[in-house]
């Protein structure tokens, strides 16, 4: 197995720079597939990849008829999104799978399932899935609840059938027993092992295991490769930041990065943002320090 540590110098020249000639969609687009009470979860993966650089960044809020028809007295989620950041924008006229078609047509979408979309919408989240997936070019981040929707052998396994290698799962350890309740006890015993064992179900799907090192692996036309990631900081075990994270993967997919460079690099970025905060980090700061370690990083 090809283990190394993750660091810039394995990626950075493959992080995308805007050019004069560059226009919102050549900067590609990124769509969030946004839960119904749990709106922060989606603001913040689509800030972060607006701020990462993708040209525009799209949430995806549930119909107003499916919504009512599962709870008539659910709040509305339209306006939390419509108001979040006005360069973010909020639909809800087209589920995802039919938005993310259409879009691509002006250039290439990277998508992110799973961020606040609850437990009681695992079928909902697992159609999505499913439909993004069978796009051509479409790459997609599935976290949270995109994960927790496929709890389970029989669902594991479904997904993992469907993932090609311009997905990325970025489970925490939870997540990950959940998914692969089979690695459980490896995982327990041997980090890396147990994140190798997942990636080879995934057959060339990035697999990102967060953690105090997180391990982004995957196994591709027969070959293994992992990276350790040493730059974080203590202070990320706070809610949503595992929802930025999510954010900045797409967007530098979005961005034309492969989803094995895009996860590396998202993981460093994340982890150097951190320690610039340090102590006090909340979510939001992580994406307001994006622009220093990109700066930083590419020397500009």
């Amino acid at each position: 197995m090809d283990i190394k540590e993750n660091i810039p110098e394995l990626w950075a020249d493959q992080v995308p720079v805007a050019k004069a000639q560059d226009n919102k969609y050549t900067r590609g687009q990124v769509a969030v597939l946004g839960g119904d009470e749990m709106t922060g979860a989606a603001c913040l993966a689509a800030d972060a990849a607006a701020r990462v650089g993708a040209g525009l960044v799209t949430i995806i809020a549930q119909k107003r008829s499916i919504l009512q028809s599962l709870n008539p007295n659910a709040p509305d989620p339209l306006p939390v999104y419509k108001n979040f950041r006005p360069y973010i924008i909020a639909r809800r006229n087209s589920d995802m799978s039919t938005y993310v078609d259409k879009a691509k047509k002006k250039g290439r979408v990277a998508s992110v399932i799973g961020p606040g979309l609850g437990n009681n919408a695992y079928k909902r989240v697992r159609s999505e899935i499913f439909d993004v997936l069978n796009i051509e070019d479409a790459p997609l981040v599935i976290d949270a609840d995109g994960l927790n929707a496929f709890a389970g052998e029989a669902e594991s396994e479904n997904l993992c059938k469907g993932v090609h290698n311009q997905t990325v799962l970025t489970p925490h350890e939870g997540e990950f027993k959940k998914l692969f309740p089979q690695l459980a006890e490896t995982l327990k015993n041997d980090r890396q092992s147990a994140a190798m064992e997942a990636a080879r179900l995934l057959f060339g799907g990035v697999l990102v295991l967060k953690g105090h090192e997180t391990i982004i692996a995957q196994y591709v036309h027969s070959k293994e490769r992992m990276l350790i990631n040493k730059v974080a900081n203590p202070y990320l075990a706070s809610a949503g930041t595992g929802d930025v994270l999510s954010g900045l993967i797409a967007g530098l997919m979005a961005q034309g990065m492969s989803a094995f460079q895009a996860a590396a690099a998202g993981v460093w970025m994340h982890g150097k943002a951190s320690q610039n905060i340090g102590v006090g980090l909340v979510a939001e700061d992580l994406i307001k320090n994006i622009p220093r370690v990109l700066k930083e990083m590419l020397g500009i």
